[in-house]
């Protein structure tokens, strides 16, 4: 069959699937619920409020839905989400970074419960350093947000939400094998008391790989204590370490059949919240280290190994005050008030670029209010500064309004202004007379623009969207080769990305889960008039949920993948779908113990495309494994 005939005949089939699945929807009453699509989200404004008055687009990605990925690592959970895409240079081990609504990696936010986890001498962080079994929920923060989050949120935010011990006394372990002699092995432990909490999770995960030196060997350990004080207090300690050891094959043309690659990153964060009736406190510590060692023994004048050191030290805290009131009166007040600040110490020790360090501030405020003549409006105004000690500081102002036009249908608007600081690489890699960084570079600034739809009916079992958007993006950093012939950064120009993304999540029956989504991306260098992203983004979901045997055990079959089309740089179209089954098997009746069963395929058609020029990604994959509680 060839071809281009088999891409046509797959579309077609899953289009035509879905929709005569969705069909059912006005022919079949739902009995119960799979489950309740989120509706609380707290990363659009920093306290917990209904999607349907967020004044952005936020996606929220539950528990359930981590669960049916299947995925090893944050980048497969979020692949198949509208306005993003994942940056994979191929390999199990290699580089996978993320892009949202045509952003650099560089230019967006990652955070783990609040803390933000960008790595300040590249600006970016791997997605697959962070594993999938530490993983609650993830918020995803479509286009800028620049009043609360500041420097480096340019592109978007996205949030992890840990497990913590939030349940009573319960124990996992697991274990998978799969194509390229891939090993994993996983387990975890809860608890919770009268006041206390805890939850520790470990992971090993070994691979082969694909091609010559894409091995991969690494360990992940997590664990979370939280004691309730009193009745509106409590305190949360987590401490990450991952060790992350790899071979790093290259590109095609340009192979590395020796290059290594070790990261170890260890963290430490205390948290102290506190909830009254109108008011909420949160202050959170941190420490971060990063260890980064790269080894190329065939690179032309090898001096040796590469080590790279980064420490930072973090503070943060938010007030939200709730029904809160601009004067003296004792009346109840029709505003949300929340403001805050951090400080960050960066400091790099580095063989290549040396011994670096910057210190940061911020301080914000966001006001969300609710005209008395009009309930269902709501308008949010914010302002944050940022003071970095290397570019100094920066205003960044947002406002926004969201309108209920029913109880389960509102439309938002927003326009911002957010920027992105030089990373330690842009301005310090040192010269050799072919590479070298720029210290007179100026961070990028944007205006961003966004309208939208956002519909969660009654129930809780659909949800749709429709965003149109725009970014007006001065001073991009480039890496290209200059006048000199060394490549280098440098301030190009202006760039301008527009779109639109349409989604749609179904709970079709009480058996299916469906989703559809578009992304269409216009993003072009003003400069040159050139396109920088692929243009089009369709992504397809369909879940079926079951419940069989004498036992009732739960059992799901998943496919889910995505097709871009309208690649820059004659690059080519290509499409990625996963299927995956899970069965759960009761092995003692009498104390309702089971065991799960799973089985996964991951690259389904085999696609062999290279979602970054010269690095193919990995093929069709298979792995199974059995997960039991204890």
């Amino acid at each position: 069959m060839p071809r281009k005939f088999k891409f046509v005949f797959m579309c077609l089939l899953i289009c035509i699937s879905i929709f005569s699945i969705c069909m059912q929807v006005f022919a079949t009453k739902q009995q119960e619920p799979l489950f309740i699509m989120e509706e609380i989200v707290v990363i659009a404004s920093k306290y917990p409020e209904d999607l349907l008055d967020s004044i952005a687009s936020v996606e929220v990605i539950s528990r359930e839905e981590i669960a049916i990925s299947q995925s090893e690592n944050l980048a497969g959970i979020i692949r198949n989400i509208a306005g993003l895409e994942i940056m994979d240079y191929g390999s199990q081990g290699d580089v996978k970074a993320i892009s949202i609504r045509g952003s650099s990696p560089e230019q967006v936010l990652i955070m783990i419960d609040g803390q933000v986890v960008n790595d300040p001498q590249t600006g970016k962080i791997d997605l697959g350093l962070i594993p999938s079994d530490m993983i609650k929920k993830i918020e995803v923060y479509r286009g800028p947000a620049p009043a609360l989050y500041g420097a480096n949120a340019l592109g978007g935010v996205i949030n992890i939400i840990t497990k913590s011990g939030e349940e009573e006394k319960k124990g996992t372990a697991g274990v998978n094998y799969g194509s390229y002699s891939t090993q994993k092995y996983q387990a975890s432990y809860q608890n919770k008391s009268d006041d206390m909490g805890y939850f520790f999770t470990g992971g090993y995960y070994k691979t082969e790989g694909d091609r010559e030196n894409s091995q991969l060997d690494k360990v992940s350990l997590m664990g979370k204590i939280s004691k309730e004080v009193d009745q509106q207090t409590d305190l949360y300690l987590a401490i990450r370490y991952h060790d992350y050891q790899r071979g790093l094959p290259g590109s095609l043309d340009y192979p590395t059949p020796n290059a290594q690659q070790d990261d170890r990153n260890f963290n430490l964060n205390f948290k102290w919240q506190k909830r009254e009736e109108d008011k909420d406190i949160n202050i959170m510590a941190w420490y971060d280290f990063h260890r980064l060692y790269y080894d190329n023994p065939d690179e032309w004048g090898h001096a040796g190994a590469s080590i790279h050191k980064t420490h930072t030290i973090g503070l943060s805290f938010d007030n939200t005050h709730y029904n809160f009131s601009f004067n003296n009166e004792n009346i109840e007040s029709d505003h949300t008030f929340t403001w805050g600040g951090e400080i960050k110490q960066h400091s790099l020790d580095s063989t290549d670029i040396g011994t670096q360090q910057d210190l940061n501030g911020a301080v914000f405020i966001q006001d969300v209010w609710l005209p008395a003549e009009e309930r269902d409006l709501s308008i949010t105004a914010g302002l944050r500064y940022d003071y970095h000690q290397i570019f100094g500081g920066q205003f960044n102002p947002r406002i926004g309004i969201s309108y209920r036009l029913q109880d389960e249908l509102s439309i938002h608007a927003s326009v911002g202004r957010a920027y992105r600081a030089p990373t330690y690489d842009d301005l310090y890699w040192p010269e050799d007379g072919y590479v070298g960084g720029n210290p007179n570079l100026l961070p990028e600034t944007a205006w961003a623009y966004e309208v939208g739809l956002h519909f969660i009916n009654e129930e809780g079992d659909t949800q749709a969207e429709l965003n149109i958007f725009r970014k007006n993006v001065n001073d991009l950093i480039n890496w290209a080769t200059d006048s000199e012939g060394v490549w280098r950064p440098s301030n190009i120009g202006s760039a301008r990305v527009g779109g639109a993304e349409v989604i749609l999540k179904k709970e079709i029956d009480e058996h299916f889960l469906g989703n559809i989504n578009y992304t269409y991306l216009n993003a072009r260098d003003l400069n040159t008039d050139t396109q920088l992203k692929a243009k089009h983004k369709y992504g397809l979901g369909l879940t079926y949920f079951n419940q069989v045997g004498d036992h009732e055990d739960d059992f799901s079959i998943g496919l889910d993948g995505y097709i871009v089309t309208g690649r820059p740089d004659k690059l080519e179209n290509y499409y990625l779908f996963d299927g995956n089954i899970t069965r759960d098997v009761t092995v003692d009746v009498e104390t309702n113990k089971k065991v799960q069963l799973n089985f996964s395929i991951k690259n389904i058609l085999n696609q062999k495309t290279e979602l970054v020029s010269g690095y193919p990604i990995q093929g069709r994959t298979f792995m199974v494994g059995i997960r039991t509680d204890f």
